[in-house]
């Protein structure tokens, strides 16, 4: 109650120094959360395709003459490769609309996906609500929540793909993955979709056409090798997810660099004004410390004082600055999930917890120097002033 006393006597000082801190601690908790979110993404999307591979075929060659044949022989040694558990086919295709455009995040896809790929990828396409396509079933859809937020579509309603209707009857759970903005429909659908987009210059599709193979791995199988031999595979294409996985940490981690570096200096700002109003309260209470160590007071608690006062007004910032966070945060979550886009921000407990550590730290480092300087005032010295 003391420290807050002595702050309180000091209004305007306090809070210009308050508020620097907590727009330092704002920075640091929004970039914090951002910073955290995206791990979030990376390991989920790692850790759902540890044993995943997508071998996508080329699109020059679905409209060779001898697309048919190509396709079913690299089919067939995309089966026999050792360390494959299963190759499904699959259909990939684009969502146009304006409302997909205008979305921050993954693009908007159309997956066709035959019951032997969901049934691959269950943990991942898991239904929050409504329910999955039935065997057989046509021109029904499964929508991610993202796609669903930015088309405004809700479980029953009919959505246009390519000029053609069909009915939501699912909405995935949040993975923030690919599927977020996704629609999985049939596979046969997912094969009209594609012929559709066929140019009507160019040469008809085949009977049974194929866009991607997802491929399962065998179960201690080395997942960049098998992706480099499916690589080789005439008219097949695979990237190792490992290697992307890493491509995009490294990018990560220069990001972290960048805007943490920004947050530390506007934190190295408030320090310093930490710096100067305890050097100035010093110099103003020089008679009152003076007294205190005349009646007894030792150099310890004369620095514990300081010290003190300097961590309250980094608790006080730093609380400041992770309410502002926290609504900041929740604005910008709320405007994302509204539109459909990527929720970029997540501050967890431990992001709050560390914001509001490193500014009470950081302000009991900056209050030392004008700390030191008052423990170590002689007492017949300050009483002059």
């Amino acid at each position: 109650m003391t420290t807050l006393r002595e702050l309180w006597s000091r209004p305007l000082r306090t809070f210009l120094t308050v508020a620097g801190i907590a727009i330092g601690i704002l920075a640091l908790t929004v970039v914090g959360s951002l910073a955290e979110r995206l791990q979030t993404i990376v390991t989920r999307s790692t850790s759902l395709n540890t044993d995943i591979v997508f071998a996508t075929i080329q699109r020059s060659l679905l409209v060779t003459p001898d697309a048919k044949a190509t396709v079913a022989r690299a089919y067939a040694r995309l089966r026999a490769l050792d360390g494959v558990r299963a190759a499904v086919p699959e259909i990939i295709v684009p969502y146009d609309s304006e409302g997909a455009a205008g979305r921050f995040g993954p693009p908007s896809l159309v997956l066709g996906f035959p019951a032997q790929a969901r049934n691959l990828e269950r943990s991942l396409l898991s239904v929050a609500r409504g329910r999955e396509p039935e065997d057989g079933e046509r021109r029904v859809a499964v929508i991610g929540p993202d796609f669903a937020a930015a088309q405004r579509v809700e479980l029953g309603e009919v959505i246009s793909l390519q000029g053609n209707s069909f009915v939501v009857v699912g909405v995935l759970d949040k993975t923030f993955t690919i599927f977020d903005a996704a629609v999985i429909v049939p596979f046969a659908d997912g094969q009209d979709l594609l012929r559709q987009l066929l140019p009507p210059s160019l040469d008809r599709l085949p009977d049974d056409p194929v866009s991607a193979f997802l491929v399962a791995a065998k179960p201690g199988t080395d997942v960049s090798l098998l992706a480099r031999r499916i690589a080789l595979i005439d008219g097949l294409s695979a990237r190792d997810p490992r290697e992307v996985a890493a491509t995009v940490r490294s990018t990560l981690g220069i990001f972290d660099a960048i805007v943490f570096g920004a947050a530390l200096i506007a934190l190295l700002v408030g320090a310093f004004s930490v710096v100067n109003t305890m050097t100035i309260a010093v110099s103003e209470r020089t008679r009152e410390i003076g007294i205190r160590k005349a009646i007894g007071a030792t150099d310890i608690d004369i620095l514990l004082t300081f010290v003190g006062e300097a961590a309250a007004i980094g608790a006080l910032g730093g609380a400041a600055g992770i309410a502002l966070g926290l609504a900041v945060v929740a604005v910008l979550d709320a405007r994302s999930a509204q539109g459909g886009s990527l929720q970029l921000f997540a501050i967890s407990p431990e992001v709050a917890l560390g914001a509001f550590a490193f500014a009470v730290i950081l302000s009991c480092l900056a209050g030392l120097i004008p700390a030191f300087t008052a423990a170590r005032l002689p007492p017949t010295v300050a009483l002059r002033y």
